[in-house]
């Protein structure tokens, strides 16, 4: 009986069910008469024969519920009675029919399904119902359930005609019958006993299942819904235990179906994997997308045991590695570069992903060394899973590592041939993906075999099979492989050499077949990677610039391009020549580019023809820069490569949100550098990363793509990190950051446009970087820092360059020398220190070890010196916080100040101040405050002094030493303070070697020197209060600060001259600075006070004497600041007086250049000194002063014609004041007349007069052509010789300070200084070639003259040869255009003149013979030869004559 159709509607009045119908028909024949009963029984037959079982399942069931809402009593008490009802007529028709009822119920429900999947317009080759049937099965199944209940439906038979029907029911069906637990999958499996139809049948199903696409997003959920399931029941049965299995059969045949219909659809999943059929591409990659979906562990959170999860995956990862194995490892050798993380298929890399989810890195690495050693392999999937292990999980790296050495240490001991090829494969498969995940190949390479420690060193055996492993790589090879074994070959024993010159022979046979030139190969390739190998235009400019970087460290060029030049040619002259003189705006100045073009060019390697172009073009190309024309126009690019990496770095974003998708984000951040190294040509690109990175060879090279890539790669880490930051703190943001820094690690080129930019953005925009801006690039020097990343830059110290490191370089363009830097500065060390703070808290290691390695040191001291100068309140609070930081940082409008307040309180950042490396010294505050300039600071005057005050006497002259204090001790601060004031003289070059004359004082406009000048000054006058009441300790605090910085100068002879006369220039200068009374010890004994002296005369001779050794005579503010300081010394004593007159008593034989100092400035020095005494004492002018100013009335009575009896003083010291009022009225033609009328007993005043002019001589030989004139000096000398020789006065042995064992004229020559006393042969030939013949007639009878004139010649010879360099080069080529002497003219001139005298000096020789043949040993042969003669001569004569000279 057919149901009523669905859409007819019924009063609900008159309407009843159909069992309510048949119910009142039993009811009603009770009360018929018999008379209708045949009527009745005929009409019972004929509906009997024609009831439809199928529809009465779906109708009795549809019409109960259809009833629920009419009369909900009557359903429920009739609910029984429907199961029973049903089967009442299942019993009456299973009669009528002679079948068993059972038989009769299972076929009319399975006939029913079909029925039901057989209904709409849906193709069979589905396995999904649509809404329409699913309900209708719904009921259907609600009914076979109540008759489950009554008995009348057998599982045994319901399973047998599912088999014997026509069409096996859909996978849907069958999940339904599961799960209304009517008939589980496992029963139906196993009652067909054809195993391989119901394994083909599930894995059709299961196909069919994935390849669903109609109406798909209709019914997802239950679709895989029914996948979960139905894998969850094959995965559990499939891997269970054996001996769980071993007594049931049926458990045994089910296991054995769920496996093999689990690995038909692994291999299905790879075949699909594998196809390039671009028709088919999208629906199968639908369908293996939707199969990965097994591998998703969440979905089966509950139903299925880890155990059993990991075997299911153990087992795929191994049919992954070993699926079709056609690929021999030849085929792997020759095609893994293309095999890169970035160039696999997504979906097998995100199925590799999956897998590795529950398994650790050592699990994985074991189990991949286990597959290749016991299985057949496919080498694209291995090397292809090896990438994404090594991508997506860190630790792999140096597991893979250890991996590698045990197969290599395998492989030579049992020289097994599948470990080494192994062992290269992985290692290439792990270098192709930069150095940001593994070392380049070269480098390994040269680690493994470079060394007689290498792998093959054991043995010969070890030497041939590693010989003869890479002869059989050759005809597989890539070139890049073959240039790094051919450039970088293993280590050979000499005596095997022939055995590695065979396999060099044969890769250069292989090369050539791959048409690569060996002559195109760089002169220093970095063959890193197994990339195609670099252009040779770009390999040429690498080899250019390591070229000039190597030139530059040695000064010469470099032997491989010598050799280059030589031996390959083709290569020198058609590449790196045009390379090295590609054309280009030359710099003013030489740098070290255009100096090793000239020396190439002086050594005859660069043609004439080519170096001529080469001028030509660079002035042409300067031209077009004048003009405001390019050479390199910007080229159009595609927007296309560019939007696909922005599209990238915005997906990077979104996933680096979650901290748990370390995965994939290694994965983006992979693809990301696939496709910048598509966008970017980069040869440099796997270099390691610990070589240092060159920034100026890229600074004018980039091009408009590759600056739109840096900037859009920093934009989006900037972005990224604020981004991030917003939803968790850094201890929690993953790995993102650290992972994107060493992917751009492996490009570069990037790599140095990106930190140039940075470095451009700090030093050049600080002002105008936003907040996102200094979190962004504070974070991305951090991890910079954290890389240890370096720089080559050039050395200030030394010629050529250093190695520094990026923060290191960075920090010098993070001054505080302005309001505006200072600010940025705490804005910038702020956010990056206290980002590594977080970062280090989420290590498992000790937080304190960790944040040692995170944290720059130069930061932590930036922020310790500008935190407490432009935040007074942390000067006075000194709380420790631990509360969080980072929220601080967080937020659209940040509080730096209260960033920094609460970053300076933190118990770690208190804990690493304390650390020695972490330290701001005294020294360092001092070196950081003197950059200050005054006119540009925050701070006031009075609030700077506060400021100074503050650091110099609260907080670090309390503080310990070992916290880089002064430990309360007010000398070692004062020591400190003039050892940075020097130190930051000379790293600033406030004034040039050539203006430190310290006879003017430098202008300190721009810094903040005189600030710490006048608080050194406060702490000297603090301590010479302290000092005056206790003992005087032996030296001189001031004097011992400068020869402690003079013993540590251990440079070579000129720079240690160069060295030691700036650092005597700079403390000369502090030295005039402070009180003069300094310069002095007070000394009581008993009731008496004396003054000591001896330290400062011992530096006046040591240093001053030879540090101005220009003017024969100390500065004016130094000589005036011995005498102020002896006149308020001397204030201590009883007797001033007396105290002064003892210290210049003792002066003119300790020290005597004071005084002929103060003798030369006196028409200066008196009226200060005669000030000064008046103010301090009302006694008589000290005596010895006195006697100064009588020798300069004296002296300038003589110089009107007034002659006098001279004052009774020194006779050097009237010599000095007669010379020096001369010199200064210009009047030194006066000099002969005056020493005429001066008694010529005097003979210490005679010869200490041609002192003076031989030292003014001397001086005018040091000075340029502008400031001296020898004229006049060598007029002086020789009238004051012409008086000497009238008077008959000895005078020769003046000049015999040359002469170590020859000592007379102490006094005098000990103020002259060794420069002076060196040029003394100079002056005397000098002297000797302009003498009037007359005169020199009467010098040379002298007894010991021609000892004296050999003694000198010697020694202006040696002067010559040994090279030293006594006049600076700037007056050198004064010399040279004025009248002064050549030394080389003067010796020539010398030589001649003592040829000539010789013959005149006969008695000299026989009376001086045995002086004269010891200093003969070193003079010329010809010299010696005409002594020799001339002995001889007077030996044979035995006569003697006056010789006589005209």
């Amino acid at each position: 009986m057919s149901s009523a159709p669905s859409d007819c509607r019924f009063d609900v009045t008159r309407r009843k069910t159909f069992s309510q119908l048949l119910g009142s028909r039993s009811r009603k024949q009770k009360r018929r008469c018999s008379s209708d009963l045949v009527p009745r029984e005929e009409v019972v037959r004929l509906m009997k024969h024609h009831q439809n079982l199928g529809d009465l399942l779906l109708e009795v069931t549809r019409s109960g519920s259809e009833c629920d809402g009419v009369d909900s009593d009557n359903h429920n008490a009739g609910t029984p009675a429907r199961g029973s009802f049903i089967a009442s007529v299942f019993r009456e028709q299973a009669l009528l029919k002679d079948v068993p009822p059972g038989l009769l119920t299972a076929r009319t429900a399975v006939e029913k399904i079909q029925q039901i999947e057989q209904l709409g317009l849906t193709p069979r080759h589905t396995v999904m119902l649509d809404a329409d049937r699913r309900s209708k099965l719904v009921c259907l199944l609600q009914s076979l359930r109540e008759l489950m209940s009554t008995g009348m439906l057998s599982r045994l038979q319901f399973r047998e005609e599912i088999w014997k029907a026509k069409e096996v029911p859909m996978l849907e069906v069958v999940w339904h019958l599961q799960k209304e637990n009517i008939v589980s999958l496992e029963e139906l499996v196993t009652s067909n006993p054809d195993v391989t139809f119901v394994v083909r049948w599930l894995f059709d199903n299961l196909c069919l299942l994935c390849s669903e696409t109609e109406d798909r997003y209709q019914h997802q959920d239950v679709q895989r819904q029914i996948l979960s399931d139905i894998v969850a029941e094959l995965v559990g049965n499939g891997f269970k235990e054996s001996n769980n299995l071993e007594c049931d059969l049926k458990a045994q045949q089910f296991s054995q179906v769920c496996f093999e219909v689990l690995n038909r659809m692994l291999l299905w999943l790879l075949d699909n994997l594998c196809k390039e059929n671009e028709t088919e591409g999208a629906s199968v990659e639908r369908a293996a997308q939707f199969w990965l979906n097994v591998f998703d562990t969440a979905s089966f959170h509950g139903t299925l045991s880890p155990d059993l999860f990991k075997q299911f995956f153990y087992h795929t990862l191994t049919q992954i590695l070993t699926f079709n194995p056609v690929l021999e490892a030849s085929d792997a050798i020759r095609m893994q570069g293309e095999w890169c993380f970035s160039k696999t298929k997504i979906l097998l890399t995100a199925l590799y992903r999956k897998i590795f989810v529950l398994f650790s890195a050592e699990e994985l690495i074991a189990h991949l060394r286990q597959v290749l050693e016991t299985h057949e392999v496919n080498w694209q999937n291995v090397l292809s899973c090896a990438s994404t292990l090594l991508v997506c999980q860190p630790p792999t790296q140096q597991l893979l590592k250890e991996l590698l050495a045990n197969l290599l240490t395998n492989s030579f001991a049992n020289y097994e041939l599948e470990s080494i090829i192994t062992a290269f494969l992985l290692v290439r498969q792990a270098a192709v993906e930069g150095p940001a995940v593994f070392i380049s190949y070269s480098e390994w390479f040269k680690k493994s075999f470079g060394s007689a420690n290498g792998y093959h060193g054991g043995s010969k055996k070890a030497l041939i099979f590693l010989l003869k492993f890479l002869t059989d790589l050759v005809p597989f090879e890539t070139v890049q492989y073959l240039k790094v074994h051919i450039l970088h070959p293993p280590y050979v024993p000499s005596k095997y050499r022939a055995l590695l010159l065979e396999y060099v022979s044969l890769a250069k046979t292989r090369l050539a077949d791959l048409q690569v030139s060996v002559e195109d190969m760089g002169l220093y390739e970095d063959l890193s990677t197994a990339h195609e190998a670099p252009k040779p235009q770009c390999q040429a400019l690498q080899d250019v610039e390591k070229a000039v970087q190597i030139f530059e460290t040695t000064g010469k060029i470099p032997a491989s391009v010598m050799e280059a030049s030589i031996f390959r040619r083709p290569y020198y002259l058609a590449r790196f020549l045009p390379a090295l003189l590609a054309p280009r705006a030359l710099p003013v100045s030489l740098d070290s580019h255009m100096a090793f073009i000239d020396s190439l060019k002086r050594a005859d390697k660069i043609p004439d023809a080519m170096y001529a172009s080469y001028i030509h073009a660079c002035n042409r190309e300067k031209q077009r820069q004048l003009e405001g024309v390019s050479t390199f126009e910007a080229m159009e690019h595609g927007r296309e490569p560019i939007e696909v990496l922005s599209a990238s770095l915005e997906e990077l974003r979104n996933v680096a949100i979650d901290p748990c998708k370390t995965d994939v984000v290694s994965a983006q951040i992979a693809v990301i550098s696939g496709q910048l190294k598509t966008m970017i040509d980069d040869e440099d690109s796997c270099t390691a990363m610990d070589k240092p990175i060159q920034l100026d060879t890229v600074v004018d090279s980039l091009g408009p793509l590759e600056m739109e890539v840096r900037d859009l790669l920093l934009k989006s880490f900037c972005q990224t990190f604020l981004v991030v930051s917003s939803f968790n703190p850094p201890q929690r943001q993953g790995e993102w950051a650290s992972l994107f820094v060493k992917m751009l690690c492996g490009h570069r080129r990037l790599l140095c446009a990106a930190l140039l930019r940075v470095l451009h953005l700090t030093s050049r925009q600080a002002s105008s970087l936003s907040d996102v801006h200094v979190l962004g690039l504070a974070g991305f020097t951090l991890h910079i820092h954290i890389l240890r990343i370096s720089l080559s830059v050039e050395s200030l110290q030394s010629a050529g360059k250093e190695e520094v490191s990026f923060v290191s370089h960075l920090n010098q363009s993070l001054v505080c020398q302005t309001g505006e830097s200072s600010t940025f500065c705490l804005r910038f060390c702020t956010a990056a220190v206290a980002y590594a703070v977080c970062l280090s808290s989420s290590s498992c290691s000790s937080a304190l070890d960790v944040v040692q390695q995170f944290v720059p040191p130069v930061f932590m001291q930036k922020l310790q010196y500008v935190i407490p100068r432009l935040i007074p309140k942390c000067r006075r609070d000194h709380d420790v916080v631990v509360e969080p930081i980072w929220n601080n940082l967080v937020g659209l409008n940040l509080n730096w100040t209260a960033a920094a307040l609460s970053l300076f309180k933190h118990r770690t950042f208190k804990e690493l101040a304390e650390m020695k490396h972490f330290q701001l010294t005294f020294s360092d505050w001092l070196m950081f405050e003197l950059e200050v300039q005054p006119h540009g600071d925050l701070l006031s005057d009075v609030d700077r002094q506060e400021y100074q005050h503050w650091a110099c006497y609260q907080h670090y002259l309390p503080s310990p030493l070992a916290t880089g204090g002064c430990g309360g001790d007010l000398l070692t601060a004062c020591r400190t303070i003039i050892n940075s004031l020097m130190d930051f003289s000379k790293r600033a070059k406030v004034q040039s070697f050539e203006e430190f004359s310290c006879t003017r004082r430098p202008s300190f406009n721009r810094s903040s020197y005189e600030n710490i000048i006048c608080r050194l000054q406060e702490m000297v006058f603090d301590l010479e209060s302290v000092r005056a009441k206790a003992p005087r300790e032996d030296g001189h605090f001031l004097l011992d600060v400068f020869r402690d910085r003079r013993a540590k100068l251990a440079l070579p002879t000129l720079s240690k001259q160069i060295e030691q006369q700036i650092e005597l220039q700079l403390f000369t200068r502090i030295l005039v600075a402070l009180p003069p009374c300094v310069l002095f010890k007070t000394r009581v004994d008993g009731l008496k006070t004396t003054l000591e002296c001896e330290e400062f005369f011992h530096f006046t001779n040591a240093e001053l004497r030879n540090g101005f050794c220009k003017e024969f005579v100390l500065p004016f503010h130094i000589a005036s600041h011995f005498f102020r300081g002896l006149l308020s010394a001397s204030v201590h004593c009883g007797e001033p007086s007396s105290a002064v007159d003892g210290i210049l008593s003792n002066s003119k034989v300790r020290c005597p250049l004071l005084m002929l100092s103060a003798t030369y400035w006196w028409a200066r020095l008196e009226p200060v000194l005669c000030t000064q005494w008046k103010r301090s004492s009302d006694t008589p002018f000290p005596r010895e002063l006195q006697k100064l100013v009588d020798s300069q009335l004296w002296a300038s009575r003589l110089l009107v014609g007034k002659l006098e009896r001279g004052p009774p003083c020194s006779p050097w010291v009237l010599a000095a004041a007669l010379y020096f009022t001369l010199q200064r009225g210009n009047s030194l033609k006066m000099l002969q007349r005056a020493m005429r009328e001066i008694s010529a007993e005097n003979k210490e005043f005679q010869v200490s007069v041609l002192y003076l002019t031989l030292m003014h001589l001397v001086s005018s030989l040091l000075q340029a052509k502008e400031t001296s004139d020898l004229t006049v000096p060598l007029k002086a000398c020789t009238d004051t010789i012409m008086i000497l020789e009238e008077q008959n006065q000895p005078w020769l042995d003046i000049f015999m300070v040359v002469n170590k064992d020859y000592k007379p004229h102490q006094i005098l020559f000990s103020m002259i200084s060794d420069v002076e006393r060196k040029l003394l042969p100079i002056a005397f030939y000098s002297l000797m070639i302009v003498l009037d013949p007359k005169l020199l007639s009467s010098v040379i009878k002298h007894s010991d003259f021609l000892f004296v004139a050999i003694t000198l010649h010697s020694a202006l010879v040696k002067l010559f040869l040994d090279g030293e360099n006594i006049i600076p080069v700037s007056d050198q080529h004064d010399l040279q255009s004025s009248n002064q002497p050549e030394p080389l003219e003067l010796i020539t001139k010398g030589r001649r003149f003592l040829l000539r005298v010789i013959p005149s000096c006969s008695g000299q020789i026989i009376s001086q013979r045995n002086k004269l043949q010891a200093v003969c040993k070193d003079i010329d042969l010809e010299l010696k030869a005409s002594l020799d003669h001339q002995l001889q001569l007077c030996a044979g004569d035995g006569l003697y004559s006056e010789p006589t000279l005209l």
